[in-house]
């Protein structure tokens, strides 16, 4: 069985007290914890609604206080139960995905995972071994029949291109989104929906970097930012700042709302912002760098193909899958620039320097590693 741990090399990871981040998410149950769950008494923490929305048959998810606060079991931060805690509550920061192999994947939303160690590397090994064989290479041929399905599609449609050449592509253009307007460019020539074909990378990155810059860059990174913080039955975004406060923000009467949101679901008004105050502030090297940095490491996650690959379904494969992953990338880097603006803001900064980046990542890749996909996380 092909395991990928590849992203947790070089990397730290100590859970922060008073933190709890993990504990804003909404974790389901399978079969054995559920009934593990009922044998301690705990089903009263239990219920059929997902916080996005779904209704399961019976209740196999666990509630979180106020409809969007922390866990039902969490009080003062800490865990209740926490020697019957759900998987996906050991398991975190570490994700589990399955598309052409299993692959874990670094959840950098958790302020306890740094660089400079092997201490997270281990924790994912401790993970996986705690995942039956069994239960792996089922997930695994469970998505290899829907990724059959797709491949046959795309070959159907002529818009087919191998991960490898996807990759290929995304590598020799990641230097370039360092330069002035190369996030730009990047989705000016997505928008262009060009023949690609066969057309080898090099001729792709000439294109990409002949296109030009759409003159509405901030109102596209506004417009798609405010689509996605104006869900009115989502989860709440969650940004955890150095002072372990739990900052959430939502798009209301063509202003940003900043909040804090506390363990019981309440929400603490802190300031407004107008919509035209968060801007995409001008990055300097070491942001740049912190950028490119982040790209490339979508380039190598399975779920960011998956999502691709959702996108390109979902479009009934209507465009190259080389446009879709490059439009995507363009548009995920994009919404993190404004993203660290927001938080910029919130912070008072007026410089994006490479800890504002960085600060901007913490904000938003527990959503991006949240996106739809056509593989499955476990």
């Amino acid at each position: 069985m092909n395991i990928d741990t590849t992203e947790l090399d070089g990397k730290t990871f100590s859970c922060i007290e008073n933190c709890a981040m993990c504990c804003l998410c909404q974790p389901g149950l399978d079969k054995e914890e559920l009934a593990a769950f009922v044998k301690a008494g705990l089903t009263g923490g239990l219920t059929r609604e997902n916080v996005h929305g779904y209704v399961s048959e019976e209740s196999t998810v666990i509630k979180l206080q106020g409809g969007n606060g922390a866990c039902h079991f969490l009080k003062d931060r800490r865990c209740t139960i926490y020697e019957q805690r759900a998987r996906f509550c050991r398991q975190f920061p570490v994700h589990v995905h399955a598309l052409h192999r299993i692959q874990l994947n670094a959840n950098l939303s958790c302020r306890g995972v740094g660089e400079g160690g092997d201490t997270l590397g281990k924790f994912g090994s401790d993970v996986i071994a705690c995942i039956p064989n069994e239960r792996l290479n089922s997930e695994l041929a469970g998505v290899e029949e829907r990724v059959r399905w797709f491949e046959e599609s795309c070959r159907d449609g002529y818009v087919y291109q191998e991960t490898e050449r996807l990759r290929s592509a995304v590598d020799m253009i990641i230097p370039h989104l360092s330069e002035e307007k190369g996030i730009g460019r990047l989705l000016a020539f997505a928008n262009s929906e060009p023949d690609i074909g066969e057309m080898p990378e090099e001729n792709i990155v000439q294109l990409v970097l002949a296109s030009e810059q759409p003159d509405d860059l901030e109102d596209i990174a506004r417009g798609g930012n405010l689509e996605q913080l104006d869900l009115e039955d989502a989860a709440l975004p969650v940004y955890v700042d150095e002072k372990l406060r739990w900052n959430t923000y939502r798009s209301r009467d063509d202003k940003i709302h900043w909040m804090i949101l506390h363990e019981d679901g309440a929400l603490e008004p802190r300031k407004a912002f107008g919509i035209e105050d968060i801007a995409l502030l001008p990055p300097d090297k070491g942001a740049l760098k912190v950028f490119s940095e982040y790209a490339s490491l979508l380039n190598s996650r399975d779920p960011f193909l998956g999502y691709a690959y959702h996108v390109c379904a979902k479009e009934d494969f209507q465009y190259d899958l080389m446009t879709v992953y490059l439009g995507l990338l363009g548009t995920t880097m994009l919404d993190l620039w404004w993203r660290a603006g927001l938080v910029g803001k919130m912070l008072d900064a007026v410089n994006l320097n490479s800890h504002l980046a960085r600060e901007g990542i913490i904000a938003f890749d527990m959503g991006c590693l949240g996106m739809p996909t056509l593989g499955e996380i476990l």
